[in-house]
């Protein structure tokens, strides 16, 4: 029999036959040794019984193994009866189960102190029966139980020919390797499943340490708070600890700062710590800079700085400092100028000194960042300021407009922090009026000669600031220049106090002769500049009358008949008067109606003169007819005439023109006697005329011309009538008829115009009366081509003009266009009373404009300067403007809205990138107001140098720091760096991305290596043709060099150490060890300049019997006269180790 593992209890049954006839008894018997210690493994299940006849029974044995081994038992069959013994052997054999573990062992390798780590086995059933299994308390402990395994489940069964998966759980609880040999008891099982467990714990080992400003290291502890204290830092300067975070142990780390200010000041983030978070791999440190950069004079107390390691150690930092203002005193920190009057070229200014002091005990230098402009201008020029010393600062104060005015001067004080004043003043007009208003027209009415009137006029001052002026008047009117006739006091200075300061004018008029009516204005200068006070009015009354002639010429009238020309009489006077014609003195042959009446002011009377000569004759003249005028003299008037016999008319001779146009024609004159004829043609007719004198030579025919010059239109069926008369020597004559048609006007003239847009523009149009007498012409316009005008185009001029007789005047008709196209308007200029007009036809065409105005922009580089421009937009509906520019610097939004009827402002910026000048164009398209140009002339100036940068470090040492700067150029560009000083290295070029708008910051590594103790200065240049130039100061301060060390050299061997030559050149250095025990390979050597040399230094051991370890120290030295710049010494300790044998 089989047993699978101890305990088990296995049978074997098999059947006894009885083949006889009779029955018989059995019994079992075991012959096996008998041992009280061991109970035997193989028991009888039926040891003895009787087996029938015929029949059989069933026998068995039962195998109960107790180890793991083959066992055998000796048992004897026997029947009594028949005396019959049989030997058996029962042979049981025990199997180990076949359970086992997936792996041998188990490594959970390297894990973090504290935390859980899960591993997962299985135990493998390979037998036909479950079997349960259950692990050893004991063995999940490490020696002297400082750490445990946790295995789940710890218990359980696995099913046949199955898998069965255990976790184990590890959590390291010390820096330490530990082993476990974990055991599993399988039921059956003799010996225990055995798995080996290997783990290993371990910590974070964090070293933080600080670097104050004069390089000096001091290591931060975590079981302390840690103080850094910046001292006193004036505003806006950024003052910097280094601190490193430095990982001496074996695995990689994360950290992460926390940063809790609570300032004094309510301002904010005053102090910085970056980077705020990062890691920090096994054996490296990392740099994290805190910064305090105080915006004003304020304190950081209370602010603390937490650095906490992913599963290491926390340290808390207290932080304080103080922002203090620099020692730069101000006059004042406000000044108002108080009312002042608009300034206008020639009027005094308005001044003011601000006196800037340095209390300090080091230089300052200051610069004032308000450019002067149109209102405001200092005369004030960034410099430095001694200790104690003082500028005196002038502020002029030019209003422009009547408002108040608030302008901040801010002053950049060692280019870190900003000082202003504040600066105030009322623009105002000068409000200089008459106290009364119904005194701004002053009357003094209509006088008489020898009348006198005075007038006194009360004048008041409501500007808010007192006025010294003079008063004047220049009167166009020739009889008022007399200071006889009008008289103005006082001539001397008249000052008026602010806010209601009065005085009084006087004026005085005695008119000697008739003046018509006069408005003159009395002006206040003040400073060359003239403004109207009041106006004066007033006349001189008196009468004047005049004929329109002296002199009416009727030429010649067939004897009984009659002649009518007309005669106006005018009083142009002030006084109406009555008028009498001596009737008597022009009989027979001429009359006059009226004969008397009365004429008043401003009024014509028309008399008929009638020519009814009653004898022929061919001189009828009458001289001196005289007409009385009432309180004047009279008039006279000359009538001439002749009288001629009634001639036979030969022909009618018939014109036509256009009105006020000429119509030429000849009449032939036949002279068929032998006589010279010297003939004076007599024209009847107004609109008639031709030579007043006609020779015609004996036997020849001769033409006469004959000029038709209509002045007025004739009606549709009506002509003009008259006749010529040509007196024979004969005594006889020649008469012709003749008729006019008169026409509606041509176009005076037909003008082209080209007119930029944008451009007013006024067409001068010559307007001519052809009369004698005034006339009033109403103008009326038509746009013939397009029906109707663009809205954007605009053509007007006065509605009316009065021209005098026979006189000409310009009317100017103004036109303006926003946008290109063409226009034909048609001007007429119409006598509303007689319905006579004329008129012209101008074709303006309206070609793309000019440059409407030039913008000057002035700004130091990378500094944008902004400008607003005010666009108009007159039409009754919103517009856009699209704007466009040709000069990349500038910076503007791409269309703007203007509502109806209002302005819009255009506001953009010029961000020059590079110094110099450049010329461009802003233009704006709208679809109805059309193109407008502006001219850009740009100026960059130089800018002010960038940030400085402060370098401290030993001699032989060197010191890295990052310049940065803000690229604004929009395309990805290459900048040259170069630095003017040796001590101080960059790389050749540093790429920079395209810049945004705000500006794309870039960064420089700047190294300080310096090679001498003491200063350093220096400039790095950064340039680019795209993105312009930079310039950041660079100071570097050197001092001698610290000890190092120590280095470690075992006996009989040596180390090396690396030594730098920081000088510009080749130079010689002596290495010396002050402990006989040390010795260097070479004592000296000739080091090239800027490279590494590696000293190597030998320990020969310690020559006592001590192991103690032996100190040493090791020192290059460099005179003068060795090449180097300052007799420098750099130490390096030494550290001898004897090991044990």
């Amino acid at each position: 029999m089989t047993n699978i593992g101890i305990g088990v209890k296995n049978s074997r049954k098999f059947d006894i036959y009885n083949p006889s006839n009779q029955d018989y008894t059995y019994k079992w018997l075991n012959e096996d040794e008998f041992n009280p210690k061991k109970e035997s493994d193989f028991r009888c299940i039926v040891t003895a019984g009787t087996i029938r006849s015929g029949k059989k029974v069933q026998v068995g044995f039962e195998f109960v193994s107790s180890e793991q081994t083959l066992v055998e038992s000796f048992w004897k069959f026997v029947i009594p009866e028949l005396n019959i013994v049989i030997p058996f052997l029962v042979v049981g054999n025990t199997l180990d189960p076949g359970v086992s573990l997936d792996r041998s062992h188990l490594n959970f390798k390297s894990l973090l102190i504290g935390h859980e780590a899960v591993e997962s086995v299985s135990i493998l059933n390979d037998e036909p029966v479950p079997l349960q299994f259950s692990f050893v308390e004991s063995s999940c402990h490490a020696p002297g139980h400082s750490s445990a395994l946790s295995v789940h489940p710890s218990s359980g069964t696995v099913p046949a020919k199955s898998s069965f998966p255990v976790d184990i759980h590890f959590t390291p609880q010390s820096d330490q390797e530990v082993n476990f040999n974990l055991m599993c008891n399988i039921k059956r099982k003799q010996t225990p499943l055995q798995l080996n467990v290997k783990a290993e714990g371990h910590s974070m080992e964090v070293i933080l340490y600080c670097e104050d400003s004069s390089g000096n290291r001091v290591e931060l502890s975590s079981r302390a708070i840690n103080k850094i204290n910046f001292g006193e830092v004036e505003i806006n300067e950024k003052a910097i600890r280094n601190i490193y975070v430095v990982n001496a142990g074996k695995y990689n780390f994360d950290y992460e700062w926390d940063l809790q200010e609570r300032s004094v000041s309510g301002r904010g983030a005053m102090v910085d710590m970056s980077p705020r978070s990062g890691g920090v791999s096994s054996g490296e440190r990392e740099l994290c800079q805190l910064s305090f950069c105080p915006p004003k004079a304020s304190s950081i107390r209370g602010c603390e700085l937490i650095l906490r390691v992913s599963n290491g150690p926390t340290y808390t930092m207290q932080v304080a400092g103080v922002g203090i203002m620099p020692g730069l005193h101000m006059s004042f920190q406000s000044h108002n100028f108080g009312p002042c009057f608009i300034h206008r070229a020639g009027m005094p200014v308005h001044t003011h000194e601000l006196k800037l002091t340095n209390t300090d005990d080091h230089d300052i230098s200051v610069d004032c960042l308000y450019t002067s402009n149109q209102v405001l201008h200092h005369n004030f020029e960034a410099q430095v300021i001694a200790p104690k010393q003082s500028v005196n600062v002038v502020l002029s104060f030019y209003p422009r407009e009547a408002c108040k005015y608030h302008v901040t001067l801010p002053f950049e004080i060692n280019g870190l922090s900003k000082q202003s004043v504040e600066i105030y003043g009322l623009g105002t007009e000068m409000k200089i009026e008459v106290a009364d208003p119904k005194m701004k027209v002053v009357k003094f009415g209509a006088l008489r000669v020898g009348q006198t009137v005075k007038k006194i006029i009360p004048i008041i001052n409501n500007s808010p600031a007192s006025i010294t002026f003079h008063l004047g008047i220049t009167p166009s009117t020739l009889a008022l220049q007399d200071t006889a006739t009008l008289k103005l006091a006082p001539l001397t200075e008249v000052t008026l106090a602010p806010k209601g300061g009065t005085s009084k004018v006087e004026m005085v008029f005695s008119p000697k002769c008739r003046i018509p009516q006069f408005a003159e204005e009395v002006l206040l200068e003040f400073a060359g500049l003239f403004q109207p006070l009041f106006v004066i009015t007033g006349s001189c009354q008196g009468t004047e009358i005049q004929m329109d002639v002296a002199s009416i010429p009727f030429g010649a009238v067939v004897q009984k008949s009659s002649s009518v020309r007309k005669l106006i009489m005018s009083n142009t006077g002030d006084i109406g008067a009555r008028f009498k014609w001596e009737l008597k003195k022009f009989a027979p042959d001429f009359s006059i109606t009226p004969a008397e009446g009365y004429l008043s002011p401003g009024m014509d009377v028309p008399f008929d003169v009638t020519f009814h000569p009653v004898d022929i004759s061919n001189d009828i003249r009458y001289d001196n007819l005289k007409c009385n005028i009432e309180g004047s003299k009279a008039l006279r008037l000359t009538l001439t005439g002749m009288c001629v016999s009634v001639p036979t008319s030969k022909e009618v001779v018939s014109f036509s023109t256009h009105v006020r146009h000429k119509d030429i024609k000849n009449i032939q004159i036949m002279n068929k006697t032998n006589q010279m004829w010297h003939l004076r043609p007599i024209i009847d007719g107004e609109f008639w005329t031709g030579a007043d004198t006609f020779d015609v030579e004996p036997q020849t025919t001769k033409p006469y011309e004959l000029t038709y010059h209509p002045l007025t239109m004739t009606s549709e069926g009506k002509k003009h009538s008259g006749s010529v008369f040509f007196p024979l020597p004969d005594g006889t004559g020649l008469l012709y008829n003749v008729l006019g048609t008169s026409e509606p006007p041509r176009a005076i003239s037909k003008n082209t115009r080209d007119v930029p847009c944008k451009t007013p523009f006024v067409e001068l149009l010559s307007v001519n009366n052809w009369l004698k007498k005034p006339q009033r012409f109403r103008i009326k316009t038509e746009c013939m081509r397009p029906d109707k005008l663009d809205p954007g185009t605009t053509v007007k001029g006065l509605d009316y003009i009065d021209i005098p007789g026979n006189a000409k005047r310009d009317y100017k008709l103004n036109f303006y266009a926003h946008k290109e196209g063409q226009s034909l308007i048609k001007v007429i200029f119409l006598n509303e009373q007689t319905g006579e007009y004329q008129f012209y036809e101008i074709t303006f065409r309206a070609v793309r404009p000019g440059v409407i105005s030039s913008i000057d922009l002035v700004t130091p580089v990378r500094q944008s300067v902004p400008h607003t421009l005010t666009l108009e937009n007159p039409l009754s509906y919103p517009v856009t403007f699209a704007a466009s520019c040709n000069v990349s610097e500038i910076l503007m939004p791409n269309q703007l809205s203007v509502p109806a009827n209002s302005e819009g402002a255009f506001n953009f910026e010029y961000l020059p990138l590079r110094v110099g000048e450049a010329q461009g164009r802003l233009e704006f398209v709208c679809n109805d107001l059309g193109l407008y140009m502006f001219d850009l002339n740009l100026k960059a100036t130089l800018g002010g140098p960038e940030r400085a940068l402060y370098f401290r470090t030993g001699l032989g040492s060197s010191q890295t720091q990052v310049a940065k700067f803000l690229n604004f150029a929009k395309q990805r560009t290459e900048y040259a760096c170069k630095i003017d000083c040796g001590d101080f290295h960059v790389d050749k070029t540093v790429a920079a991305a395209p810049g945004s708008s705000a500006g794309t910051e870039v960064a420089v590594e700047v190294t300080y290596e310096p090679s001498r103790i003491g200063e350093s200065r220096g400039v790095l240049s950064v340039t680019s043709a795209s993105g312009g130039d930079y310039s950041f100061p660079l100071s570097g301060s050197s001092i001698a060099p610290k000890p190092q060390g120590p280095f470690m050299v075992k006996a009989g061997s040596t180390t090396s150490i690396t030594f730098r030559n920081v000088f510009a050149h080749t130079t010689a250095f002596v290495f010396q060890v002050d402990n006989p025990l040390f010795h260097v390979s070479k004592p000296s050597e000739n080091i090239r300049s800027r490279k590494d040399h590696r000293i190597v230094v030998g320990f020969d051991g310690n020559d006592s019997s001590s192991k103690a370890f032996v100190m040493g120290k090791l020192t290059v030295s460099c005179a003068k006269s060795a090449g180097g710049a300052t007799n420098a010494q750099w130490v390096y300790y030494l550290k001898g180790i004897t090991p044990e044998r």
